[in-house]
């Protein structure tokens, strides 16, 4: 479901006081005042809601909020290592031409938003003509759009999304402090598990609007807590 649908649709279920978790991409201010609407709807309806309970927003939040804790005063650099973007993916496999396709998106250094398409040809296909059809579709309309013709995508499909958190203490008086977090996932699949997670936890919560930090780990265990516990303290 597009983010920008989401409340609409939130709304409709925690008016019937079903609760809700959701994975709605949305970051800073727009998150809080996403939260705080979402908040309110719930608290009137008598129905908890989770928020953000996908990768990121969710799980990376915490790890972030996890690193911060230990490292006070540091400083977090993250990595985002390419990852499918779907609707791109699907556009791109519908060009005339195209045998196979596989959309990416990385975050330039300066913030700037950079899709990588890497498309496999029909034979004698011009691959100039497929770059331009692919940049002309209102979907990539404004984006720096770069297009790669492959002669196999297989190898590259495997890799999936990645990402390193790196974070380093800033003081050395109390000693050098710096943890780094790498890893490569499917994002959807690690997606659902959050959510899952958080589905878990709504017994366990009240009425209202709750981010995935706001939640105690016990409660995303659900019934497993207590095995959770002895395994992992």
């Amino acid at each position: 479901m597009p983010t920008n649908a989401v409340m609409e649709a939130a709304s409709q279920i925690l008016q019937h006081g079903i609760p809700i978790v959701d994975c709605a991409i949305l970051h800073g201010e727009s998150f809080h005042a996403y939260k705080e609407a979402i908040h309110k709807l719930a608290f009137h309806h008598n129905a908890p809601a989770v928020v953000g309970a996908g990768w990121d927003p969710g799980a990376l939040s915490v790890f972030r909020s996890w690193l911060a804790l230990l490292t006070p005063g540091g400083v977090t650099e993250t990595t985002h290592r390419p990852g499918i973007t779907l609707r791109h993916t699907v556009m791109a496999k519908s060009v005339v031409g195209v045998k196979d396709a596989l959309c990416t998106e990385v975050r330039a250094a300066d913030g700037r938003l950079q899709r990588y398409v890497y498309v496999e040809l029909e034979k004698g296909v011009n691959a100039d003509l497929v770059a331009q059809a692919i940049r002309a579709d209102p979907l990539f309309l404004g984006e720096e759009t770069e297009i790669f013709p492959l002669e196999n995508l297989a190898s590259l499909e495997q890799e999936g999304r990645g990402v390193v958190l790196d974070r380093r203490g800033s003081s050395q008086r109390l000693g050098r402090r710096h943890f780094v977090l790498e890893g490569r996932f499917d994002e959807a699949v690690v997606t659902a598990e959050v959510m899952l997670a958080a589905a878990r936890a709504l017994p366990d919560l009240d009425p209202g609007a709750y981010s995935l930090a706001d939640i105690p780990l016990s409660a995303l265990w659900g019934e497993q807590a207590d095995k959770a516990e002895r395994e992992w303290l």
